[in-house]
């Protein structure tokens, strides 16, 4: 069977999608592209992608294309049976409609708002698993009716959205997965240590302040983030639970690059949270490094966990401006004298 240009152009359009999927992570960028690809593949005026809303129990639109324009995306729509998206959604099942005046479960509302004249849908659910993440839908078919080619082509697009809104999903799993576990390790080592209740957290803040001073940005920041959150890691080591306090600080700095250089998000702060207890002068540990031999990520988290520390154990009555004045007259001997005039900056304009 012959199979005309037209088609040929149709599978030419679903396998860039394919490859497109396979080599993006931008999730808006590819459900953009798959919504401009919906008109092209099905022939029709217009698409949109409606996605559940787990939170309100209803439905939006993601995205939409030609002149039903941004205006829709405000509209929310009833979860249930009473809309083409929603039957679709709810029983998992494409929905073709080439005459929605004749069907009750068109949704009015959209044109009412958008202005827009809405002839025919059709309707593909966007499902992985057991998981219903929405649908697509094509609109307006601009000759005849909608076919069942059409709902074949829709029906691979829809899988496309589905693997690209389930990676979205599984990352949004993990990073929840990994901040709670943060916060987990913070609560620990602040039991181990109850007078220094939300020194972490301070640390961390002071530090990605620093870095966007000096003009840091992307990973290189996100880095120095996860080593200050990280760099008291290695007081929660087992080894540690054999050691004094004098030797657990010591050595704490080395147990917690050993722990974190395993995992691979967060292999390139190891050099950080060892080397932050290391000095300009040479005067610190564990190695003893000086000057630029200091990792860049260390002298920052160095010197914001210093101030930290410093300024805790000042007494409350404390003038902050004589506190700091003090602070980095004396940090000007221990630290790279540049960090401390960006140090003097940050602390201008923020309040620890």
């Amino acid at each position: 069977m012959l199979v005309s240009n037209r088609e040929i152009n149709k599978l030419s359009r679903l396998c860039q999608m394919g490859h497109k999927l396979s080599s993006s992570t931008d999730t808006d960028e590819l459900l953009a592209l798959i919504s401009a690809a919906i008109p092209e593949v099905c022939e029709s005026e217009t698409s949109s992608i409606i996605l559940m809303d787990d939170d309100r129990k209803d439905m939006y639109f993601k995205e939409t294309t030609g002149k039903m324009g941004e205006i829709i995306k405000r509209i929310r729509i009833p979860l249930n049976e009473n809309s083409i998206a929603g039957y679709c959604i709810m029983h998992k099942t494409p929905v073709l409609v080439n005459d929605t005046s004749k069907d009750p479960r068109h949704y009015k509302k959209t044109d009412q708002v958008s202005g827009f004249s809405t002839r025919s849908i059709l309707a593909c659910p966007i499902i992985w698993g057991d998981k219903v993440f929405g649908c697509l839908e094509a609109v307006n078919k601009l000759e005849n009716g909608f076919n069942e080619k059409d709902q074949e082509y829709l029906n691979i697009l829809a899988h496309q959205a589905a693997v690209a809104l389930k990676n979205v999903y599984l990352m949004e799993r993990l990073q929840n997965f990994f901040s709670y576990s943060v916060e987990i390790l913070i609560a620990a080592i602040e039991t181990l240590e109850p007078y220094a209740q939300g020194h972490t957290i301070k640390v961390a803040r002071l530090s990605t302040a620093i870095a966007r001073k000096m003009g840091l940005s992307g990973k290189e920041l996100e880095e120095i983030w996860y080593a200050a959150y990280f760099h008291d890691v290695g007081k929660l080591t087992r080894e540690s639970i054999y050691m004094s306090r004098q030797e657990i600080e010591k050595m704490h700095t080395i147990m917690g690059a050993g722990l974190v250089e395993k995992i691979k998000l967060l292999e390139n702060c190891a050099p950080f949270i060892r080397h932050h207890h290391e000095r300009w002068d040479g005067s610190g540990f564990p190695d003893g490094l000086k000057g630029d031999a200091i990792p860049m990520g260390a002298q920052i988290i160095g010197i914001s966990e210093d101030y930290v520390e410093k300024r805790s154990g000042a007494e409350e009555q404390n003038n902050l401006e004589d506190f700091n004045a003090r602070y980095l007259e004396y940090a000007g001997m221990k630290f790279n004298p540049d960090l401390v005039g960006i140090l003097r900056e940050v602390l201008e304009s923020i309040k620890l």
